[in-house]
């Protein structure tokens, strides 16, 4: 039989059921700091007894009694006292208020606290005190205090070993003050001992940036400052929560003290001063220049800030600081996109009467690639729920004072609403002040701050620099292994990229022929690829520079899926180039008409009328330094004093650039060598990679016999070469260039000795002295060669030395041989002798001349049937007005002299002076006053109002009729050649002609 339950059990049973068992409490792991106070000294000879404290974050971390060690500066280091604070990693927002408070020592003499027992002893048993009884007694205020930013130490740095000197908390009197070597050094070590644990937590806090939020003050106040009212101002600091971001206040706004500096202070903790400490200055000094603040509203800042009465100034000084997780990193970051950062200012009177200000700090530029600092002049608002919701998305940091207007009424009102309202009221304060600006007068009241961040969100990318060995050898390395690529156009799947690059490199190179069709095959080939390889070994450089100019680059390095993205954005890099390349501002096309004219007058030693159209370029762009500069170079010629005045107006304007800088330079060192030193230094400062500047300047310093600077100047040239740093002008010595001249260039092949690179820059800048010296060194290095007497018989040849330019010449033809160089400027110098049958001789040895000036010079001395082919091909190579003519003259000739009878007579005459009217249509589109032009029109076209309109434009551009011209071209001409060519260069080698004047 089943025994049933009886009293007793039944009461034992109920007694277990209502206990309960405590379980255990979850204790997380815990970092430690550690700090040691291991020495004090003081200048006293004594050593004395001190009491410490150390505290941080309201926690007593030591509290001990220590004795200094004199003046000793030797004395042996050992722990005097030590404490430790337990601490979590993982409350990430107890961590981020730590950056927000400094470690606090202050020390007092125990002799200062006994008199303070006695004195307080003594005021409790006799109620007062006699005169003399305080004096005796009264205890001395040599409290010392410093305050440490131990924030490295939580962020990951293990130990830190600091010496600091305390100040006195309470400022002594001028004749009590100590100098700064006298103040107590305290030496200590903080170190963190960390939990592995909390390894995740520590990288996390290791990896976190941190923002400080420095308030200067407030400027041009609605009210004078008042001692009664109490000033604060609230801003907000991200922080690690569920809103990512916390309150935060600076009380206690003071009056600006007399011969203060406001922009160069030591700001104070303000987490300190919320707290009532007497010392709260930090160890770091804030330092700024009214320039350095944005100013977007334009205000008025020296006025106010440094001139204005300090009646209207509010004065914080202070800082908050905390750190930002990488969380809310990107809030913030995210945030500041959309919204801009709020800050109130209120003035809080009895009964919470007063005035309430909001300011709107725009921290846009924050986001830029590499900032970290941003100082900001942000002017006040009234205080206004929807406005501040509406610019910073967010509600009113501190209830709004009861005189602000915009608290309760809303700017968002209509314009009836409003008005209805002052009909209502029009005595409220409400009505009065509503229009009313926050400032003392019309304009608005503002703030000085300045928000810094330790690292920026963005950091900024400087593409590395890949030499052109590199990209060979890594195109090696992936032309050696071929591989199969998906192309997303018309079904293409085996690419080689290199030949791809250079596909596309040849249909930029054709499209002016041909048109856009190899552009649309570029297009195809080049938007399918996606390797990395492929961006690395191309136009990565171009795509690098690109993408880092908007946006930045470690973003699309990351997955494939943004490395197509980058490949893309390069792909359109690329496009971007080939259409600069279709409408260059380089191209001749794009050049200014008259700017082109000038140079190819010039090239064409047709010197007065090149300076005439620099004039006329230099009228309608009076600020534009390098017309004045080409001027300058364009005068050289005729004079020297005229040209010296156009430089000078050059580094007016742009005192930086390296052609004019070298031109002023060597005008001066033709002069006084000693003098053109300061432009040599700054060649040398501004342009540390071009080297022929600093080849230059080289020879400069050698001509001045100062050999050792000559022989470093060489030697860093040297290296920039070796590191792959040097770079050339970017001023094409060529047709239509500012540096193109009107002899056959010298061919300066690579690895042709850098003194003839910079004697052919010389030269076409006519700093001849300074080019004799360059060709000087060079003879030295590498001995003669036929570029050698080439630039040297040009040196005598621009000094007007014909004679012994041809010298020079003709030892170096017998010695090299007919180049064609040296054979096209020696046909010049017979020219110029007007000895035109050796003239001839050389042209027809020198072969194929290559320069505009040295082909017309040669049609003369060249057989008929070659000039039409010639003039062709100079049109099409290097087009201008003087060879347009030249092919009009040759047209001329063939329907004067015909070859079936009288001029004019037959079809094929009347299409030659078809021709040659076309001809100066087209040299009239490069030069508007080429007079040879209108003057042919004046003789050939139709009606006579036109050839009377010619005629007229004809004498405008200064053209006089050539004695035995005819207007009739249909008629028969004598058989000279000045009718054939030659006519547009005003030359010949009959007497009719004149010959040139240089």
């Amino acid at each position: 039989m089943k025994r049933g339950k009886t009293k007793s059990d039944v009461t034992i049973e109920k007694a277990k059921s209502d206990t309960t068992t405590v379980g255990e409490v979850y204790i997380p792991p815990l970092d430690v700091l550690s700090i040691r106070i291991l020495g004090l000294r003081l200048p006293d000879e004594n050593p004395k007894k001190f009491a410490i404290k150390v505290v941080f974050y309201d926690q007593l971390l030591i509290s001990a009694i220590i004795t200094s060690v004199g003046h000793r500066e030797n004395a042996k280091e050992r722990t005097l006292a030590k404490g430790f604070m337990n601490y979590d990693p993982s409350d990430y927002e107890k961590m981020c208020t730590f950056a927000d408070n400094p470690l606090t020592i202050k020390i007092q003499s125990l002799e200062n606290i006994e008199m303070q027992m006695v004195y307080d002893k003594t005021a409790e048993e006799n109620g007062t005190l006699d005169q003399e009884t305080k004096v005796a007694v009264k205890p001395k205020l040599d409290i010392f205090c410093c305050n440490i930013n131990i924030l490295s130490v939580f962020t990951g740095k293990n130990k830190l070993y600091l010496r600091q000197r305390l100040r006195p908390m309470i400022e002594p009197r001028a004749s009590q003050a100590k100098s700064w070597d006298n103040l107590p050094l305290v030496t200590l070590e903080i170190s963190a001992f960390r939990n592995p644990a909390n390894i995740k937590h520590q990288q996390l806090l290791k990896d976190a940036n941190f923002m400080t939020f420095t308030l200067i003050g407030s400027f041009n106040m609605h009210v004078p400052y008042d001692d009664e009212l109490v000033y604060t101002a609230a801003t907000k600091m991200p922080i690690y929560n569920d809103q990512n971001c916390n309150l935060y206040t600076f009380n206690q706004g003071n009056r600006i003290a007399k011969r203060s500096n406001t922009l160069n202070f030591f700001s104070d903790w303000e987490s300190l001063r919320l707290g009532d400490e007497y010392f709260t200055e930090g160890d770091e000094r804030f330092t700024a220049s009214l320039g350095d603040f944005q100013n977007e509203d334009k205000l008025d800042l020296k006025y106010y800030v440094e001139e204005g009465s300090n009646l209207h100034k509010t004065v914080w000084k202070s800082f908050h600081k905390t750190l930002i997780l990488n969380e809310t990193e990107k809030w913030l970051s995210g945030h500041l996109r959309r919204y801009k950062w709020p800050l109130e200012v209120h003035m809080y009177g009895e009964n919470n009467s007063g005035y309430s200000f909001m300011g709107f700090i725009d921290l846009f530029t924050l986001l830029y690639p590499g900032e970290t600092k941003a100082r900001i002049a942000v002017p006040l608002h009234w205080a206004n729920s929807e406005l501040i919701m509406e610019k910073c998305g967010c509600e009113n940091l501190l209830p709004p004072s009861d005189k602000c207007p915009s608290s309760f009424i809303s700017v968002q009102k209509s314009s009836k609403a409003t008005t209805a309202s002052n009909q209502t009221s029009p005595n409220t304060s409400t009505s009065r002040t509503l229009g009313r600006p926050t400032g003392s007068d019309e304009n608005p009241a503002f703030v000085l701050l300045e928000i810094k961040l330790a690292r920026p969100f963005k950091e900024a990318v400087i593409p590395a620099h890949i030499t052109q060995s590199e990209i060979n050898k890594m195109l090696s390395g992936f032309e050696a292994i071929p591989s199969k690529r998906e192309c997303s156009s018309r079904g293409q799947t085996d690419k080689n990229w290199l030949s791809t690059v250079k596909l596309a490199n040849t249909s930029l190179r054709r499209v002016p022929y041909f048109g856009v069709t190899d552009i649309c095959l570029m297009d195809r080939q080049l938007a399918g690829t996606r390797t990395r390889l492929e961006i690395l070994t191309s136009f990565w450089q171009d795509a690098a520079i690109y993408v880092n100019n908007n946006f930045v680059i470690n973003n699309f390095l990351d997955t494939d899926e943004k490395l197509e993205e980058m490949t893309m954005m390069a792909h359109s890099c690329l496009m971007r180039m080939s259409s600069d390349y279709l409408i260059n501002k380089d191209h001749r096309q794009e050049l200014e008409p008259t700017l082109r004219a000038a140079r190819n007058a010039r090239q064409l030693k047709d010197i007065k009328h090149a300076a005439n159209l620099y004039l006329q370029t230099v009228v309608k762009a009076p600020s534009e330094p390098d017309l004045w500069r080409e001027l300058s170079t364009c005068l050289k010629d005729i004079d020297i004093n005229a040209a010296n005045v156009c430089i000078n107006k050059s580094i007016l304007l742009n005192p930086r650039h390296p052609l004019s800088l070298l031109s002023k330079a060597c005008m001066i060192f033709n002069e006084d060598p000693d003098d053109a030193e300061p432009f040599f230094v700054s060649l040398l400062c501004l342009h540390p990679f071009y080297k022929v500047l600093w080849v230059a300047a080289s020879a400069y310093y050698w001509h001045r016999e100062l050999f050792h600077i000559s022989t470093e100047i060489i030697n860093y040239v040297r290296r920039i070469e070796a590191e792959g740093l040097a770079e050339d002008l970017p001023y094409p010595r060529a047709w239509e260039r500012e540096l193109g001249d009107w002899w056959d260039h010298t061919p300066l092949l690579p690895g042709t000795n850098r003194y003839y690179d910079a004697a052919d820059l010389l030269l076409r800048i006519r700093a001849i002295p300074l080019a004799e010296v360059c060709l000087a060194r060079a003879l030295t290095e590498v001995g003669e060669s036929p570029v050698y007497q080439h630039l040297l018989a040009l040196c005598t040849r621009l000094r007007k030395d014909v004679d012994t330019a041809l010298c020079h010449l003709q030892y170096a033809v017998g010695k090299y041989g007919d180049v064609n160089y040296l054979r096209s400027l020696e046909g010049e110098c017979h020219h110029r002798k007007k000895d035109f049958a050796k003239s001839k001789e050389s042209f027809e040895k020198a072969g194929s001349c290559l320069g505009a000036y040295s082909i017309l010079l040669s049609l003369p001395r060249r057989e008929s049937q070659r000039i039409r082919a010639m003039l062709t091909d100079l049109i099409r190579r290097q087009p201008s007005a003087y060879a347009w003519m030249s092919l009009a003259d040759d047209w001329v000739t063939r329907s004067s002299v015909g070859e079936g009878g009288d001029a004019g007579a037959t079809d094929e005459q009347a299409t030659a002076i078809s021709c040659a009217i076309a001809c100066a249509c087209q040299a009239l589109k490069l030069d508007r006053q080429a007079g040879r032009a209108w003057a042919l029109l004046a003789n050939t076209v139709k009606p006579s109002a036109r050839r009377l309109h010619c005629e007229n434009m004809a004498i405008l551009c200064g053209y006089s009729k050539q004695p035995g011209e005819k207007k009739n071209y249909a008629s028969e001409s004598k058989q000279s050649l000045c009718y054939r060519v030659g006519k547009s260069l005003r030359e010949c080698v009959c007497d009719m002609c004149e010959n040139l004047t240089l």
